[in-house]
């Protein structure tokens, strides 16, 4: 068994995710996690990179740094926790934090940050990176990326399963026994809206629960507008972000937003992230016998009550099967990297839809 190091941070800009694995052939082990804090004045600055997309290079360049420094960190405090050293480490897969992704039009393109390259130098450990770009150039959606970790955890011969992971962005794969290959793409809008809307009106970071959305109504007329947008309406494969689904996506619908408490938005946001995922459930191509979720969003009790209304059909945790859902984005990219090292190519064309088996993410020598 060889070990590497997943790392991370999501579209929430909550933490530094970092995760210790040990991958054989057939076996993928976590053996250690850490959560490490951002900086405040970091935090503060990614988020307002994500929602305004501009800024000068020499930001940009700062920023890029100043990550890499802080995923270091992570990486030290991981193996603090640990009686590993550096050196038994074969790699890092560092996803990087997304500052932009645009999956369609001539010039698309997706833009991760956190040097890999002052990573390697300062841990000592060789990095892989870059995950998307090289699917993009095979007119890929460049995402996501999480059904290849889900296929390994939770593929089950006897039942079909939609596997959904609920971070700023829902993202589902569809396994199981008629899926020769899983499928799986964006559906929409997860943590994103919720977490920004209860953040402008009563400034906390997110609905602990969906307890604050449950004390609103929802609003059927405001629901329709929403759940017509273009998006949900696309064929997959298809990827989106918080580059579209944001408070500025929401004004657009100000007409009926002014009419609305603020907690019955929160409620009928709440409708939408539910409806729009149990819509692509509906639409899959075998039908689904359950479906597990994972991610931030697998703590929002109401989003889950209202998801299990909307699909009818039974909705788990990944706890119920020892997954821990929290980490399983670090141990996907754990898990990339060992396939980088080992030169193992993927063929994506049923998730992201690029047209060729390729060898994902860039390997830096330390």
């Amino acid at each position: 068994m060889k070990y590497f190091i997943g790392l991370l941070s999501g579209t929430s800009v909550d933490s530094i995710d970092a995760a210790l694995v040990g991958i054989g052939e057939n076996k993928i082990q976590l053996v250690e996690t850490h959560s490490h804090d951002f900086s405040s004045g970091l935090r503060h600055q990614l988020q307002q990179l994500i929602k305004n997309q501009s800024i000068t290079l020499v930001e940009l360049s700062q920023i890029d740094s100043q990550l890499a420094h802080e995923f270091s960190d992570a990486v030290i405090q991981l193996l603090k926790k640990t009686q590993f050293e550096a050196k038994q480490i074969t790699a890092i897969g560092s996803h990087g934090q997304t500052i932009f992704h645009e999956p369609n039009g001539d010039y698309r393109n997706t833009i991760q940050i956190g040097s890999p390259h002052q990573i390697a130098a300062r841990c000592g450990i060789d990095v892989v990176s870059n995950f998307r770009n090289l699917d993009m150039a095979y007119k890929g959606q460049g995402a996501p990326l999480a059904p290849v970790i889900h296929q390994k955890l939770f593929y089950n011969e006897t039942k079909n399963c939609g596997i959904l992971n609920l971070g700023g962005i829902a993202n589902i794969s569809f396994i199981g026994k008629d899926y020769p290959q899983p499928s799986g793409y964006d559906t929409g809008p997860a943590n994103c809206l919720l977490d920004e809307w209860i953040l402008k009106n009563k400034g906390e970071k997110y609905d602990a629960n969906g307890q604050w959305a449950e004390t609103g109504e929802l609003d059927k007329n405001l629901l329709n507008q929403l759940i017509g947008d273009r998006y949900f309406n696309l064929q997959a494969p298809k990827s989106t972000g918080r580059e579209y689904f944001n408070l500025t996506w929401l004004s657009g619908f100000e007409n009926s937003l002014w009419k609305c408490p603020a907690a019955n938005v929160q409620n009928t946001l709440t409708h939408l992230t539910a409806l729009s995922i149990s819509n692509e459930i509906k639409k899959s191509r075998f039908p689904v016998d359950e479906v597990v979720v994972m991610g931030g969003g697998s703590k929002n009790k109401f989003l889950l009550e209202l998801l299990g209304m909307y699909s009818q059909i039974p909705v788990h945790l990944s706890e119920d099967f020892g997954f821990d859902g929290d980490w399983i984005e670090s141990i996907l990219f754990a898990y990339l990297a060992y396939l980088r090292v080992n030169q193992i190519k993927l063929d994506l064309s049923s998730i992201t839809g690029s047209q060729n088996r390729l060898l994902y993410g860039d390997l830096i020598r330390c």
